[in-house]
């Protein structure tokens, strides 16, 4: 018999008393090798963030929604550099507010935008009136509402998990943006962390 008939007969016997799992290891050895370092699902990792010393970070600078839900990718990177050092998150930037809420399918007018979004946060009753603006906004209230709770709750689950970062509610209130309201009602949705937040400059509603 020859050489390769008795390789070829030796590797066939060693399949017949290898268990499953020994199979699997002395076929699959490339696909492990290629496959390791990807998440699970997805198949994508957030990456280490390198350690930074205080940085404030603008969250509506960014796009921290996918339409009315959050972007998982965002806030996934966001976690990793919180918890890279200590880090000042600002939440409401009120000049940024009409562009978020109009790429979330919240359009209107700014001023509608703002006595939409903060009257519904604060839980104030309020009524449209005869604007078209405020009727379309009026007609999705339940879903401003669950949008900033989602994009809150983002926040305060970060903070659970850095204990480094710190947060202000407002920033650039003005003439009928509203902040004070909207951020009376944020800070009611922050208690777990409320050591850590502030509430920022409003100018009276």
């Amino acid at each position: 018999m020859t050489k390769n008939k008795l390789s070829w007969l030796g590797l066939c016997f060693l399949l017949l008393i290898l268990p499953s799992s020994g199979c699997d290891l002395l076929f699959n050895t490339n696909q492990t090798r290629s496959g390791s370092g990807s998440g699970s699902g997805s198949g994508t990792t957030t990456q280490d963030q390198p350690a930074h010393g205080q940085v404030t970070y603008n969250i509506l600078e960014k796009s921290p929604f996918n339409g009315q839900q959050l972007d998982s990718s965002f806030w996934s990177n966001l976690e990793a550099y919180c918890k890279a050092g200590p880090t000042h998150l600002i939440i409401a930037d009120m000049e940024l507010v009409p562009n978020q809420m109009s790429r979330s399918g919240f359009i209107g007018r700014a001023n509608a935008q703002y006595y939409a979004l903060s009257r519904t946060v604060a839980g104030a009753a309020w009524s449209p009136g005869d604007d078209g603006d405020l009727q379309f906004l009026k007609d999705h209230e339940g879903e401003i509402d669950a949008w900033w709770a989602r994009y809150v709750q983002a926040i305060v689950q970060i903070m659970q998990k850095a204990p480094q970062t710190t947060a202000v509610i407002i920033v650039n209130d003005g003439l009928d943006r509203l902040g004070r309201s909207l951020g009376n009602g944020t800070y009611n949705q922050m208690s777990s962390v409320i050591n850590r937040v502030s509430m920022g400059d409003t100018d009276p509603d």
